[in-house]
């Protein structure tokens, strides 16, 4: 009973002391418990993708607990810290280590449990306000989220686990250390260290590697494949960046005369004297920082970007499909009309495609004016690889483009589709194609064609080409040509698809759908789609990927305004002995304050800088990891990274204001 009321009182006494490590606790509980109540509410799997995003917030789940682990550790060692004072009197005066054990394990026990009250209270309401959020963002109508007792019975196991950890390591700190060591804890300082030109070298190493690696990715496939490596060789680079390069170059700076001038001589030995203890907590702020840009910038690219990339699939607003003969695409347009006339519904823009997409062609080696075609198959970003989009001249009349030169048997046009395709030459030279036995000649290279349904394969591969014959049998033919040079070996054969494409109102469409499958009752090979409900598709399936991000980014920014927060307090309480010690000896408070100031912007700005220059060398992995998703619009991507940084870096500076203010206070006491 002693020892609970002891608890108690130490809390409410020190609150001043508990309030950082319960804030933290209460913080991560709340971004772990939007995640669970959101992945585990039954109103998820009443929207489109709720499915999709179930997955996905639980892979955030378990991000989040590692995350907040790391967090909470960090906090509790800092108050552990704060209190070892505290603890080596209780120890002098006799209460012993096992009841000081028995109090730190009711105070954790308490703290839990004002988490756990908290922590459910201010989840709920704040799961239910990010759920809004992202009902709005998919487009969804259900907007009631359901908490389920499971998730909050999670979060109770599981942050009963964590401060179980908490409470091993504050038992292991109290046994290890005698009264004295406790009495001294929060006084001592760190040794200066030692400078390790090994490691600072071995800093620039691994970070230029993983820039390398970055700034190399030719392809959105191996981007996603390298990412994982770059960012190990960043984060132990930034590690090994603060510990040792940081080090080396304060050292570095003794040797000059003007480190004798009295500003230079104070900032530079503060900052060498503790630049050990310092280096953690800067490279942890870091590599958040790093992640909260990456993962919004992705996130943003994605989201913003979804509406243009079914823009391209769907060129008009509704598809009538089919992988059939084009024998009787006439007559399904006069009957499509006459669905729509049925229910007087108007349609207009009709256009038919007769079309193959995603050949994959291997072209031989030959010269610039001469496309050969080999006999193998062409493999996924192969540098002989070209995907073919194969179609008719009357297909692009159809869809409106004019001045369709007349074409003979043998005569084709070509067109390169690649957005990101840096060199185009190649292709605009050409003069004949060679393909599967038949010889063509080029009649002309197109630069662009109005309307065509884009393939997906155009945003992956930097090498993707049409091919349009002159009419059905020769396109037929050419297919016929591929199919049984390629596709017979491997046991099945590419068709020719049918699209009707045509401009409808959104509010018609449940209409038309109706009579259509009245009119098409004999034909359950046509199936029909529009362009509204791909989006509405499109955003579901994206939005709990940009849901997830943006709970990331809010806990990694989170996350760095604590360790922050931390670091000034501890920073401010072992700054405070030096900066008397310093006015002891006859510097001026105006001196001591200029020195403070030049070493907190120092503290707090290098992060920041680092951070965008590792964004800067990982652009060209984001952007090519946004395009798996089909985005190709390279200036929207980099508005988008540059207002996302322009964003973060004036919450950064926000967090200075607001905690440098505590460091001050410390200070100039």
């Amino acid at each position: 009973m002693l020892s609970l009321k002891l608890a108690a009182n130490n809390i409410k006494k020190g609150f001043k002391s508990f309030a950082p490590f319960l804030m933290a606790s209460i913080t991560m509980f709340v971004m772990i418990f939007v995640t669970a109540s959101i992945a585990l509410s039954p109103s998820i799997h009443k929207l489109k993708g709720g499915e999709a995003l179930s997955q996905i917030m639980g892979f955030a789940l378990i991000v989040l607990s590692i995350f907040a682990v790391l967090i909470l550790i960090y906090s509790y060692r800092f108050l552990q810290t704060q209190r070892s004072r505290e603890f080596g009197l209780y120890d002098i005066l006799g209460f012993g280590k096992t009841r000081i054990v028995g109090v730190a394990f009711l105070e954790l026990i308490l703290s839990y449990i004002i988490t756990l009250i908290a922590g459910t209270v201010c989840g709920i309401a704040f799961s239910k306000f990010l759920f809004l959020i992202f009902v709005n963002m998919i487009g969804g109508n259900y907007f009631n989220l359901v908490i389920s007792p499971t998730a909050i019975i999670l979060l109770a196991f599981l942050f009963l686990i964590f401060f179980l950890v908490l409470m091993m390591i504050g038992v292991w700190i109290i046994w290890r250390s005698s009264s004295l060591d406790l009495l001294r804890e929060e006084s001592k300082g760190e040794k200066e260290p030692k400078s390790n030109l090994f490691f600072a070298i071995a800093a620039v190493i691994l970070l230029a590697a993983g820039y390398y690696i970055a700034l190399t990715v030719d392809n959105p496939i191996s981007a996603l494949m390298k990412f994982f490596i770059a960012v190990l060789l960043v984060i132990f680079g930034t590690y090994l960046f603060y510990i040792s390069f940081t080090v080396w170059y304060l050292k570095l700076k003794k040797k000059r005369a003007s480190y004798y001038k009295p500003n230079n001589f104070i900032t530079t030995s503060s900052m060498l004297y503790r630049m050990k203890a310092n280096a953690v907590g800067l490279g942890n702020i870091t590599i958040l920082l790093s992640m909260t840009i990456v993962t919004v910038v992705i996130s943003l690219g994605v989201f913003l970007g979804t509406e243009n990339v079914v823009k391209t699939f769907y060129t008009r607003e509704a598809q009538v499909f089919t992988v059939a003969s084009n024998e009787n695409r006439q007559e399904d347009i006069e009957r499509i009309k006459s669905a729509a006339d049925s229910k007087k519904i108007d349609i207009k823009n009709i256009s038919d495609l007769y079309f193959v997409q995603d050949l994959a062609v291997d072209r031989q080696e030959t010269s610039n004016d001469k496309f050969a075609t080999s006999t193998k198959q062409g493999v996924m970003f192969d540098k002989s690889t070209y995907y073919a989009i194969l179609t008719t001249a009357q297909t692009l009349k159809s869809l409106g483009n004019k001045d369709i030169p007349t074409l003979k048997d043998d005569q084709v046009l070509v067109v390169n589709l690649a957005k990101n395709n840096k060199n185009k030459t190649s292709e605009n030279q050409l003069q004949s194609l060679q393909w599967y036995g038949d010889n063509y000649q080029v009649k002309d290279t197109l630069k662009t064609v109005k309307d065509f349904p884009a393939s997906s394969v155009t945003t992956l591969s930097s090498k993707v080409m049409m091919i349009i014959f002159a009419n059905d049998q020769a396109f037929e033919k050419a297919l016929a040509n591929y199919n049984k040079v390629i596709s017979a070996g491997q046991g099945f054969s590419n068709l020719a698809s049918t699209s009707i494409i045509f401009d409808i109102k959104p509010v018609d469409e449940k209409r038309f759908t109706k009579a259509f499958k009245e009119e098409f009752n004999d034909n359950k090979d046509l199936t029909i789609s529009y362009r509204s409900e791909a989006l509405q598709d499109q955003r579901a399936q994206v939005g709990g990927l940009v849901f997830v991000g943006f709970v990331l980014g809010i806990s990694f920014i989170l996350g760095a305004a604590l360790i922050i927060y931390y670091k000034q307090l501890s920073e401010g309480a072992q700054d405070k002995r030096s900066f008397k010690i310093l006015q002891e000896v006859g510097l001026s408070k105006e001196e001591v304050q200029k020195t403070i100031k030049s070493q907190v912007r120092m503290i707090f700005f290098l992060p920041l800088v680092i951070t965008i220059c590792h964004f800067a060398g990982t652009y060209l992995m984001v952007e090519k990891i946004i395009m798996l998703f089909d985005i190709n619009d390279r200036s929207a991507i980099l508005t988008i990274s540059l207002g996302t940084i322009a964003i973060l870096a004036l919450i950064y500076y926000l967090i200075y204001k607001a905690t440098s203010r505590v460091y001050y206070k410390i200070v100039e006491r």
